[in-house]
């Protein structure tokens, strides 16, 4: 199907058929973290000191091996009851209100399939996918480099995920893996957190006749050039092996197997390439 209001630069041509339109993207979706990967490590062989080089000079030391824990009925409720309360859904049409309306009904059978998951080191293949939608970041709108992936997960993998991610954290907490000057994506910790750390800092510094220096790095596409297996180098550094080599790994697979649904799921109206 094509429409004159949608379309999109696919190299030296101009496409506006929906379907390929959404081919486009899932390709590009699909393996652009790959491709800035390999960008990233070409860059890296530039140099001398490999990146792990500097996190066995920051721990030395054997960090402990990491285990989940099995979650009550208790746990997965706290849980379930902590999700913004949505009426969207993805493919399995199952909201976050549904879910919190059925909490009393599919506890104890959720909190059985949460637990197997665990015990098993197993994320299941069919709570990796998502819909994803193209979301224009800035500049011209037919350039595909210009769109980011926005991951809509269903509302059981939100579950799982938030279990393995509370236990994690609370492991990296525990021992002290994360510096103090991480401010995002930490309980009780925000950005604004940081902007007064530097400006009192920086004022401190001052009013003690010292010169101040700042150096500011922006990194453009950031979540777009993370190297996986970088990642999953640094987890079974920090003590997360062998069956329970489990929490980010399965987000990392939701990342490169989710979009596998994008043809399937994207709507004609959820996809708004450029007009012209």
């Amino acid at each position: 199907m094509t429409d004159k209001k949608y379309k999109l630069r696919n190299g030296e041509n101009l496409v506006n058929d929906y379907g390929k339109i959404v081919e486009i993207f899932n390709q590009h979706f699909l393996t652009i973290t790959k491709t800035n990967s390999i960008n990233s490590i070409h860059n890296t062989n530039n140099y001398k000191i490999s990146p792990m080089h500097y996190l066995h000079q920051s721990f030395n030391c054997i960090f402990p091996s990491f285990k989940l824990r099995p979650l009550s009925t208790k746990d997965v409720g706290n849980i379930i009851k902590s999700l913004n309360t949505k009426n969207s859904h993805v493919y399995d049409e199952i909201s976050t209100k549904l879910l919190k309306l059925s909490l009393p009904f599919i506890l104890s059978p959720l909190t059985h399939i949460c637990n197997k998951s665990f015990s098993l080191g197993i994320f299941m293949d069919r709570l990796k996918y998502s819909e994803l939608k193209p979301l224009l970041k800035k500049g011209d709108n037919l350039n595909i480099s210009n769109y980011r992936p926005i991951s809509i997960l269903t509302s059981f993998s939100k579950v799982l995920e938030k279990a393995v991610f509370t236990q994690l954290y609370e492991h990296c907490s525990k021992l002290n893996i994360l510096v103090d000057e991480q401010f995002g994506f930490r309980s009780k910790l925000a950005t604004t957190d940081a902007i007064f750390k530097l400006i009192n800092e920086t004022q401190t510094t001052l009013n003690e006749k010292i010169t101040v220096g700042g150096i500011f790095c922006d990194l453009e596409k950031a979540f777009d050039s993370i190297h996986h297996d970088t990642l999953i180098y640094k987890l079974d550094f920090y003590g997360e092996k062998g069956k329970h080599y489990y929490g980010l790994n399965c987000i990392l697979e939701i990342d490169t197997k989710g979009s596998l649904l994008l043809v399937m799921s994207m709507a004609k109206n959820t996809i708004r390439p450029g007009k012209g």
